[in-house]
């Protein structure tokens, strides 16, 4: 799904800026699926050229004016579509994935470094899933719940991945690569 899809998606709760929509990436589905600014803004123009957006700006006495976008019903009709087109298999993006993948290349103390960075940034972001689910798990639906417990479920499993597998890998002689 693209861009303007999920924000179309986001503009059916109701009227929003392009930094309220870059609040929902983030703090609804940021773990599998966020935009920038660089993305989103550029989205919000295409939107409201096609006619699935219209926007308002709203006058602010000592800061930037404010424009809210709301969904147009062609944006709805559009939006609702989307959503039924079949389900595209998942792009895998992972820094850390890819840094694993290179760490042959590293010193033994580096290739250390790097697993036990890779085990604390998972618990971190499992953290801040628990407590953003906790905090906010009374106003999702039992869809975006599902969505939030499947990215805790896939923390752990993760931890658990990297714990069960990171002393083997690190026992093994590694011919460092200069």
């Amino acid at each position: 799904m693209d861009v303007k899809t999920i924000i179309l998606g986001f503009l059916n709760y109701g009227e929003m800026s392009g930094y309220d929509i870059k609040q929902a990436f983030s703090s609804s589905i940021g773990f599998f699926y966020d935009a920038s600014f660089g993305a989103i803004y550029p989205a919000l123009r295409k939107l409201e050229e096609e006619g699935y957006v219209t926007k308002q700006e709203i006058i602010q006495s000592g800061k930037p004016n404010k424009i809210l976008y709301r969904i147009t019903e062609a944006g709805k009709a559009t939006f609702n579509q989307e959503i039924q087109s079949a389900i595209l298999p998942p792009v895998l993006r992972s820094d850390m994935l890819v840094k694993i993948f290179f760490g042959n290349s590293r010193t033994e103390a580096e290739q250390k470094e790097l697993m036990e960075s890779c085990l604390e940034l998972q618990h971190n972001m499992l953290k801040q899933s628990r407590d953003s689910y906790a905090k906010l798990q009374d106003t999702f639906d039992d869809y975006q719940k599902f969505c939030w417990e499947y990215t805790i479920h896939h923390l752990e499993m993760t931890i658990s991945f990297l714990e069960e597998k990171m002393p083997a890998l690190l026992k093994k002689e590694h011919a460092y690569m200069a």
